[in-house]
Formats: C-alpha cells, structure tokens, sequence
C-alpha cells in the first residue's frame, strides 16, 4: 500500500542518525538512544503534539510511544529549550528528498502551481520575544501610539497548491520583508523547481521587477496581482478597454543599481527589456455574515482587479487567468487557516524564543504528513463526486492525531488493515465545494466583548479594534 510506504518513509526519517548534529546546541547532547527523551521521541512528541496543556500533552502522547512512566514537565521543557531547531529544516529536506520528489505529482496544464504568501503567529507576552520577534506598530489618527499587543512572529511559505505540500517555509521577525523571503524560498527550491514546469503565484505585495527577471532567468511563470501603482507609466499606454495587452518594460541604469541580488542583476545587465502581459478582470463572490440578530446575510461582491503574468494568451485565456489567481492560489490561505484554526501553531507551551520556535516548525512539519493522508483519502471519493465533495481535513487532522496513528509512526509499524480502515473513514467525512463564498471576517462590528472563545469560520476570533459605538475586528 503506497500510504503505508509514505509512513514508513516519514518514520525513517524521524529515526535518521544524521539529525543528531542538528539538533544539538551543546555538544553531547541527543546522543543515547535510550532514556526517557531520546531524540526520536521528542521529535514525534512536538509534532503530534495538540492538548490545551503541557501536561495533557505529556500524559496523553508519552503513554503511547514508550512503556516507561511519563517524563515531567520541566524535563520536557529542558529539552525543548536545548533542541536546536535546524533539525527542523534536516527533517524537511529529507521529507523533499524521499518522500515529495520519487512521488508523481498533480500539475496543472503540466505546471506545478507554487503559491507564496506569510502570515502573522500571535506569541505569548514575554521580553525576549518582544526582541527577536518584535510588534507590529499600532496606529491612531496617523501617529505611532502605544499598544499592549503581544509580539507576533512572520511566517511564509512556499506551498504547493494541488499536492498540499509546504515545500520551503520560513518564521521570522515581524518585521522581515515579504519580498527577501520569497527570495530565500527561491533560492532554496531552485535545485528542485529546475526539473519542473512552474507557475508562481503571489499576491500584489510580491511584484517586483526582481522578481520578474528573476523568473524569466530560471524559466519560471509567474502570476502576481498587481499593485495599482506599479508600472504606471506603461500601463498608462494601453487603452482603459482593452483587458488583456502586452507592455514593455525597460530597466534602465540608475534602475539596475538598486537591483539587490548581483546574479539578477548581471542578467538584467545583458536583458534589460522585460515584456509583461496585463489581464484586467472582475472577481466576483458572494460574503456570507451572521448579523446581531443572528440572520444569515449573503451580500454578492464584486472585485475589479488587474494582474501581472508571463504567461502566453495561447496556453492561458484572461478568465483562466483569473481563475488560476483567485481559485488555485487561495489554497494558501486555507492551508494558513488550517495551521492557525485546527493545528494551532499558535498553541505553545513556554515563551523561551527556542521551544517556540520548535513547537511552531513541528507543526509545519505535522502539516504536511497529515496532507499526505488527505491526499490518499481525497483520492478515494469517486470521480463524478469530486467536483463537489471533498475531505473534511479537520476530521483527517483529528485522526492522524490517534494514539495508534501516533505510535506506528513512532515505531514504523503499522498493519495494512489499519490503514485501510483510516483512509476509508477519513474518505467518509466528505464537505461540500461552495465556490465563491466567503466569511467576513474583517471590519465585522460588535457592541460587546466576548467571554468565551469564539471562532469563525473555524479560525480564531481576529484581534478587536475599540471605536466610539463598540468593537471591530481587525488583522493586526
């Protein structure tokens, strides 16, 4: 069975001896293989890990792995704090490695679509994370203010949209620009991305020209929406009508110097010409909202929007176009919302800089060995049925976070029955494609504070902005 080779596989590479110089901050440590807390058990206790507490954690996973009484919690905690979390990336690389290239892929037209984006994780108030990580500024009436927001970490990632595979991620400052981290995602893929035909897709806070050559050196497409002042000198030639034209770009000298890769930049150097297609296009869908008097209100939204691509009028029509962008590429913010809503990357047991660091890559590495079993149960719901069913990957999450599912990837044991059951059941759980609908979840009014912990769409409840008359949500 190809699952039960997958899992085999992810459970080698836990058990890899070439993570222990990874994970070691002080030399000597994780080197037994035997004791309380090997490395191979702290490893799969953080990524499987999903109780409210530590203790529940501890009590409830530690059991299933091993037969030895369970650890303490500031045994726990002290090992955390030790865990150089580069082993985090070792573990990731050999997932690529053995796991995501052997495999056959899903393209679309023969591209792999490679969605970029960040996200902001909320972290608990504590100094030394106010310093790594910093606060997103508050402001009132255009002045900086003070806040008692709690400091945030970015992450991005580079995600493969039809295989649900974060294939490069990144957690950083707050303050870390979105572009030199999709540099960084680049950079790192290139030796996989050569062998494929790829399709980037970034929201309108990714364009650039940088990134454009950078993507026409490599041989890469690119789709990015695009900023209403970018290019605005050429844009200004083609005619408010027509919706899908070509313009040219020439980046001169003085442009060139402020290039900040030397390898773009002796590109551009030889090619400074660069042609871009503008589609211009309306999105439109329909914003689903609960009003105080808890009445159901759809309002239809319409979206004028304008976008960048390489991409030929030949193999791409405009309304493919806006379909890849806002259909494809949205699968990243799914994926973000299943990793903050039902994962909980932001539920972390201590506020030293290194656990958090370690808790928040362990459940990015979580994240892509529950997709492999979506993938698996997505692929057993029948072909007429999958254009408007798909798996409820809340109730797959909740599955592969069994003590048996836990411990036969612990151990690489697992029976072919089992499995079977898992992917069935898993398969069974189905939830309806709504095309085109979508939760307000920002600028959404409220007179009062809630008591409880509320949740829409199966998100968190977005931080509160006070005005005159009561509440707002906001994004930061």
């Amino acid at each position: 069975m190809k699952l039960r080779r997958v899992l085999r596989t992810v459970s080698s590479i836990l058990n890899d001896p070439s993570l222990n110089k990874y994970a070691r901050i002080i030399p000597f440590t994780f080197h037994r293989k035997i004791g309380k807390i090997p490395l191979h058990l702290l490893l799969t206790y953080l990524i499987f890990r999903h109780g409210r507490t530590l203790s529940e954690d501890i009590c409830t996973i530690y059991p299933a792995l091993n037969n030895l009484n369970p650890p303490s919690k500031q045994a726990v905690l002290k090992r955390l704090s030790i865990l150089n979390y580069d082993v985090w990336y070792q573990i990731h690389r050999l997932f690529l490695e053995r796991i995501y290239i052997p495999e056959k892929k899903k393209t679309y037209h023969g591209y792999l679509l490679i969605a970029v984006d960040g996200t902001f994780a909320s972290l608990p108030h504590n100094e030394a994370l106010d310093h790594i990580f910093g606060k997103r500024e508050c402001y009132k009436k255009g002045a900086a203010a003070e806040c008692n927001s709690p400091p945030q970490a970015k992450i991005s990632v580079a995600y493969d949209v039809l295989n649900h595979v974060i294939l490069d991620f990144r957690i950083t400052s707050v303050n870390t620009s979105e572009i030199p981290l999709l540099f960084e995602h680049l950079k790192a893929l290139e030796p996989l991305l050569k062998k494929y035909k790829v399709i980037l897709l970034a929201d309108r806070y990714y364009g650039s020209a940088e990134l454009f050559k950078y993507c026409e050196m490599k041989g890469y497409k690119y789709l990015v929406r695009a900023k209403k002042n970018f290019f605005k000198k050429q844009r200004k030639q083609i005619p408010e009508d027509k919706m899908d034209d070509n313009f040219v770009v020439v980046i001169d000298k003085l442009w060139q110097k402020r290039i900040i890769h030397e390898q773009i930049r002796r590109y551009i150097s030889i090619y400074p010409v660069m042609h871009v297609r503008l589609v211009k296009g309306k999105y439109e869908y329909d914003s689903e909202e609960i009003t105080l008097n808890r009445e159901k209100r759809i309002t239809h939204c319409s979206v004028e929007a304008e976008y960048f691509t390489n991409l030929s009028t030949a193999e791409f029509d405009k309304e493919e176009i806006i379909r890849l962008y806002h259909y494809n590429r949205w699968d990243i913010e799914t994926n973000y919302g299943t990793m903050k809503g039902i994962i909980n990357i932001e539920q972390l047991n201590s506020a030293n800089p290194i656990s958090v660091m370690n808790e928040m890559m362990a459940d990015i590495i979580y994240a892509n060995i529950e997709n492999i079993v979506r993938n698996e149960s997505d692929n057993q719901i029948p072909e007429e049925e999958q254009a408007i069913h798909l798996v409820n990957n809340k109730h797959v999450i909740e599955m592969c976070r069994s003590s048996w599912f836990v411990r036969a990837v612990y151990t690489g044991k697992m029976s072919v029955e089992k499995l079977q059951d898992l992917v069935k059941e898993c398969a069974r759980v189905k939830i309806m494609i709504r095309e085109g609908r979508h939760y307000r979840r920002w600028r959404k009014f409220r007179n009062t504070l809630t008591q409880n912990r509320h949740r829409i769409d199966g998100r968190n409840d977005p931080p509160l902005a006070k005005i005159k008359t009561g509440f707002v949500t906001t994004n930061h």
